[in-house]
C-alpha cells in the first residue's frame, strides 16, 4: 500500500485534509484520480492489488489507514475478483464505501448497496463528474438521487428472486441427473456418459428423459440451454 502525501490544494479549502482510499486495478484511471484527488490538498492510499493480495490483510491495511472515503471498483481480478465482497468488511471496519465502476451488472451493484456501499459514481462519467462526486462522497455528501440506492437494492433482491424461481426444477435433479446433464453440455455423447458411469446407454438415456421431464423441455438441447441460460452450470 502507498500513502501519496497531498499536494497544496489550489481549490476548496473544504477538501484539505481528507483521506480516499482508492481499491481499483485500473492503473490509469487511478493513478490519474490520485494525482487530481492530491492536487486538491486531499491524501490518497492507494492499495497494490498486482501480488493478489489476501482480502482479510487488505481490509485491515485500507481500515488501518482511518480513510473519509473507500473509491472501490467491483471488477478487480486476480485473487479478489468481485469487489463487492470487499464492501461489508469495509463498511464493518468503519470505512465509508462508494463504489466506482463500469459494470452494467444491476445484481452486483445492487448487491454492493444492499451491503451498505454509500452509491455509486460510474466509470464513464466525464473526469471532473467523477471527481467531484468522489470528493463530495468523502465530505460525506449523498452522490445519488433520494431513492436511486433503494432502487437498485431491490432490484438485486427481484434479481435473485427470479433467479431462485428459474432454479427450482433443477434442484429437483438428482445428483447422478446432474452429473449427467453437465456431461451432455459439455458435448459428451450419450455412449460416452455411460462408458464413464460404468452404465449401459438404456440407463442413461432412462436419466436423460428424467431429467428432460424434470425440466419441463423436450430435448438435450434445450436443457443444455436452459442450464446456460439460468447459470446453473
Amino acid at each position: 500500500m502507498t500513502i501519496s502525501t497531498a499536494a497544496p490544494a489550489l481549490y476548496d479549502a473544504s477538501t484539505r485534509g481528507l483521506r480516499i482510499a482508492l481499491i481499483d486495478d485500473h492503473q490509469l484511471l487511478t493513478q490519474s484520480l490520485a494525482l487530481a484527488l492530491q492536487l486538491e490538498g486531499v491524501a490518497t492510499i492507494v492499495p497494490d492489488l498486482s501480488d493478489a493480495p489476501d482480502r482479510d490483510a487488505l481490509v485491515s491495511e485500507v481500515a488501518a489507514a482511518r480513510p473519509d472515503l473507500v473509491l472501490l471498483d467491483l471488477e478487480l481480478g486476480g485473487a479478489i475478483g468481485d469487489g463487492s465482497t470487499l464492501v461489508a468488511p469495509l463498511v464493518a471496519a468503519g470505512c465509508r464505501v462508494l463504489v466506482v465502476s463500469a459494470s452494467d451488472d444491476r445484481e452486483q451493484v445492487g448487491r454492493a448497496m444492499e451491503l451498505g456501499a454509500a452509491g455509486m459514481l460510474r466509470k464513464d462519467v466525464p473526469f471532473t463528474h467523477l471527481l467531484d462526486g468522489a470528493l463530495a462522497a468523502a465530505r460525506g455528501e449523498e452522490v445519488m438521487a433520494p431513492g436511486a440506492r433503494q432502487r437498485l437494492v431491490d432490484e438485486a433482491r427481484a434479481i435473485r428472486t427470479r433467479r431462485s424461481e428459474d432454479l427450482k426444477p433443477f434442484q429437483r435433479l438428482s445428483a447422478r441427473e446432474s452429473e449427467v446433464l453437465r456431461a451432455l453440455a459439455l458435448g459428451r455423447p450419450v455412449g460416452a456418459i455411460a462408458v464413464a458411469a460404468y452404465v449401459s446407454e438404456a440407463t442413461v438415456r432412462s436419466q436423460v428423459r428424467a431429467v428432460l421431464t424434470k425440466l419441463g423441455v423436450s430435448s438435450q438441447l434445450e436443457a443444455v440451454a436452459l442450464a446456460h441460460r439460468y447459470g446453473w452450470l
